[in-house]
């Protein structure tokens, strides 16, 4: 029950805009939403309250400007605004509602907490008015490969197949109320045209798609068919880690664009990953990707009786930065003599793009099973 709950929590399509340094709760019972500044040791602050707005000032640069809609009863909205020196965050006091003093509490090796207590408004006090309706969860689908680089190719190609069930899912969600955003649609990649090395361009495409997992979403999903030298078939599902694999590591070089530029990112995403295992909100989101891959693994099976090749965790590059719950999904092989053709059938790619809106419904709706177009 407490990972459900944990679960809708970080699912509020808000949150995940915050930076990873920032976070709040409500405490409905207890009249209070506590915001946490979770700080390295040694960054300035400095703070202010005046009239209805807090401010708070701290010496951590911010890419651009955000505004967040906490949906609190002491939070009528957040501000981050980047300011000489690091950042300026405004929240804005619902009527009725108070700032405590801060305060200071030790936090995980090498940071310190910075604590605000807002109060809830009392009973008394003037009703707020009505909040608008939170917007639908957004949903990246990313269509692996694209353009220049056809990805693996055997009965099917695989740049083709992931675009045509990447638009199947856009579909299927948006017929479900979620608003969807893909990394293309159409044959092409993210890389600017006068690039013409094709390993630059492969590691400007890789970097824009992996740069989609931030911001106001909810839920990426890059989707890859696969290939082997010897026959192999069936569907497996990853999310951001180290792997002692040889199989899976050298899948990850070769969906890292291959060659020497595929082993450098690949490196590259390793130490991404081994860091995110000593960030205790890293490892929470490590957790719900997890999950994501496991709902979608199990519809994508439930739709199509693929043979089951299981849940791994790999140093995918276009799960290097992501902030929210992100995974990769191979829908089969590509070469395999009787997959290979099935994946050229639109009724089966129908079938796999049901599967992987269905896992995304669950994960969404907090794990009831969701039927999308089975």
């Amino acid at each position: 029950m407490r990972l459900l709950l944990s679960l809708l929590f970080l699912l509020v399509p808000f949150g995940w805009a915050a930076p990873s340094w920032l976070r709040w709760a409500a405490h409905p019972d207890e009249g209070f939403t506590r915001f946490v500044f979770e700080l390295p040791l040694g960054t300035a602050y400095e703070n202010q309250t005046s009239g209805a707005v807090v401010r708070v000032r701290v010496g951590l640069e911010l890419p651009e400007p955000e505004t967040l809609q906490p949906d609190d009863p002491a939070a009528e909205r957040v501000e981050l605004v980047p300011s000489a020196g690091g950042t300026e965050v405004r929240i804005y006091l619902e009527p009725g509602a108070s700032a405590k003093k801060p305060f200071v509490l030790e936090g995980p090796e090498g940071r310190f907490r910075l604590v605000f207590d807002l109060l809830h408004p009392k009973g008394g006090a003037a009703a707020p008015p009505p909040k608008p309706k939170p917007p639908a969860p957004v949903v990246v689908i990313d269509p692996g490969h694209g353009g220049p680089d056809p990805g693996a190719v055997g009965y099917v190609q695989e740049k083709s197949v992931t675009l045509d069930i990447a638009l199947r899912v856009k579909r299927l969600l948006e017929a479900k109320g979620l608003k969807v955003v893909l990394t293309r649609d159409a044959d092409y990649d993210l890389a600017p045209k006068h690039v013409k090395d094709f390993d630059e361009r492969k590691r400007i495409d890789l970097d824009a798609r992996a740069r989609m997992t931030n911001g106001n979403r909810n839920l990426f999903v890059s989707i890859h068919v696969n290939a082997a030298e010897r026959p192999a078939r069936g569907i497996e599902v990853y999310y951001l880690g180290k792997t002692l694999d040889p199989r899976t590591l050298a899948l990850a070089i070769a969906e890292n664009g291959g060659g020497e530029l595929g082993r450098r990112l690949t490196q590259q995403t390793e130490s991404t990953a081994e860091k995110a295992l000593a960030d205790l909100i890293a490892q929470g989101n490590l957790q719900f990707s997890k999950r994501l891959a496991e709902e979608i693994l199990r519809e994508l099976l439930g739709h199509t009786g693929a043979k089951n090749r299981g849940v791994h965790s790999a140093p995918f590059y276009v799960l290097r930065y992501a902030r929210i719950p992100a995974v990769l999904v191979e829908v089969g092989f590509a070469n395999h003599p009787q997959e290979g053709r099935r994946l050229a059938q639109a009724d089966y790619r129908q079938k796999l793009a049901a599967g992987i809106a269905a896992g995304i419904l669950d994960v969404l709706s907090g794990g009831a099973h969701a039927s999308a177009g089975r």
